[in-house]
């Protein structure tokens, strides 16, 4: 009598539970599943605006965009945008993170909140601040460079393909680096004290408690923050579409601002949504890669 009891309050919990958390199971469908089916059924039509009309073309709108050379040379842009973002970001979110963790340092909640400011801007902001710092005209880096008579003559850096990536690639780690600082700041602080005493009592020097002690309990929140950051600079889309618009001749041009061009300048909607698929399709390659890497570094762990 006493089971069958238990067994009814179980089932009332459980179906007490489900009612609780089904409004965010809905909100969840609604904002994320319904658009992500929505785009890819769209995905397979010839849906235009000139043409209205969701005629069921298979995937020939994925065999047009893999034909298409943009589409690849948009992939390798972003590619090298988010690599070369995210592991200056990485490095100099350690760096900062130990120099704000060190426990010598004197107002640490002052140098924690001023190292947040650049990831509290708004990202137009930040892409409007670094155009006029290079700008041809107008801009503080030729100043200061022609004052250091490193150059004769002003430079339109953002005409320059080559120049224009790099200034991108700049103002997003400006931007991303107190993000990554706090995440490693938050990991450091998890960290017991007494492991560096001993370290300090075994003889290790500085960089050697780091590399040691610090670096290989840090390396999960690394990963994560690392798999994380890829998949946010990777759908970048305000930053290069504010600062460069893609130019010049398309040399900043990454897969978001390729498939924002084909679905509402070209007003291909199909073909635009088949690229939003694509890269939903290599981020989730990028996460199983990651998650296959961690599954396997917890069963070394464990060995």
């Amino acid at each position: 009598m006493q089971d069958k009891r238990l067994d009814h309050n179980t089932k009332r919990m459980s179906i007490e539970g489900t009612l609780l958390y089904m409004p965010a199971i809905l909100i969840i469908i609604g904002i994320v599943f319904y658009p992500m089916f929505y785009a890819f059924i769209m995905s397979l039509t010839s849906y235009s605006v000139r043409k209205p009309v969701m005629d069921f073309v298979g995937f020939a709108n994925y065999i047009e965009i893999f034909k298409d050379k943009s589409f690849w040379q948009a992939v390798w842009r972003s590619l090298l945008f988010t690599v070369g973002s995210l592991i200056p970001q990485i490095i100099l979110g350690l760096a900062i993170a130990s120099l704000l963790n060190h426990p010598r340092l004197r107002c640490k909640m002052l140098f924690r909140g001023l190292a947040i400011i650049p990831w509290l801007i708004p990202t137009v902001s930040v892409a409007i601040i670094f155009r006029w710092m290079f700008h041809d005209i107008y801009g503080i880096m030729n100043y200061i460079l022609m004052g250091l008579k490193l150059i004769d003559q002003p430079k339109a850096w953002i005409s320059n393909g080559t120049s224009a990536m790099i200034i991108l690639i700049l103002a997003n780690i400006w931007r991303g680096t107190p993000m990554m600082t706090t995440m490693f700041l938050a990991g450091m602080q998890g960290i017991p004290s007494e492991l560096y005493e001993a370290g300090h009592m075994d003889g290790a020097n500085a960089w050697e408690r780091f590399y040691k002690i610090t670096l290989p309990l840090l390396m999960p929140v690394v990963m994560i923050s690392g798999i994380l950051r890829f998949i946010w600079i990777f759908n970048y889309y305000d930053l290069p579409w504010v600062m460069t618009g893609g130019g010049p001749a398309e040399s900043t041009q990454t897969t978001p601002i390729y498939a924002y061009r084909r679905a509402f300048s070209s007003y291909k909607m199909g073909e635009g949504s088949a690229i939003t698929i694509i890269l939903f399709l290599i981020l989730i390659m990028f996460s199983i890669i990651y998650f296959s890497m961690k599954q396997r570094q917890g069963k070394n762990e464990s060995w």
